[in-house]
């Protein structure tokens, strides 16, 4: 309990002070059952955070910056799944476009609009979990690189377009990186997103299609 007793309070300063730090980690309000090595997981921009943890507890803590392990060389084992390989998104049915320029800091997150348009004669529905999320790729290889790094709600909220109706869906963009050799963020520069769309209103059983790479501009 010595362990836990040190790495609570630190736990709760974090928590209380810097929220946007922490992103998964034991209550500091429970002890019952409280052994480490610790799960600690910290926002993508947080590796100084991480380096400290680390330096004040060693093995004891087990530590996620963004999507990947610290320090870095240590193997993933957080790292998420590719996306499933969804069909494009049939330009006769529906086009997909930002609402605006989107330019967020790296390691960072940015709520923003994808304004679907349905080209269709039918009505379009789109499943959501009251928006989608991107994955940041690169452009010139459509590798997907980053993502969003984080726990999400899980409501259903599904979007209804007319035909020849535009409606905006909002848009999560985070900037982690799920490429060690890139760091723990996606660095600055022009970079692309993509965001997989179902389209239907049961996300079990309704087709997935993914949209156009779309620009996004990463600043340091």
């Amino acid at each position: 309990m010595a362990v836990w007793d040190e790495l609570k309070g630190v736990l709760a300063r974090l928590r209380d002070q810097q929220p946007e730090t922490l992103q998964e980690y034991p209550d500091p309000s429970h002890d019952e059952g409280r052994q480490p090595p610790f799960a600690i997981g910290l926002a993508p921009w947080a590796a100084s955070t991480a380096a400290d943890l680390l330096a004040r507890f060693g093995d004891d803590v087990d530590l996620t910056v963004g999507t990947l392990l610290f320090p870095p060389g240590r193997p993933s084992r957080r790292r998420p799944a590719a996306p499933p390989q969804a069909d494009p998104l049939d330009p006769s049915q529906a086009t997909a476009e930002l609402d605006g320029p989107a330019v967020v800091r790296s390691g960072h997150t940015l709520r923003h609009g994808l304004l679907l348009r349905n080209r269709s004669a039918d009505e379009l529905r789109v499943a959501t979990n009251g928006g989608v999320t991107a994955v940041v790729v690169d452009p010139r290889s459509g590798q997907v690189v980053g993502g969003f790094a984080g726990a999400q709600t899980l409501p259903l909220i599904v979007f209804a377009v007319a035909p020849e109706q535009t409606t905006r869906i909002p848009l999560l963009i985070g900037t982690a990186s799920f490429v060690p050799g890139l760091g723990y963020t996606v660095p600055a520069g022009a970079w692309g997103i993509q965001a997989t769309l179902t389209l239907g209103p049961d996300p079990r059983d309704s087709p997935r299609r993914r949209t156009p790479v779309l620009p996004l501009t990463i600043t340091s």
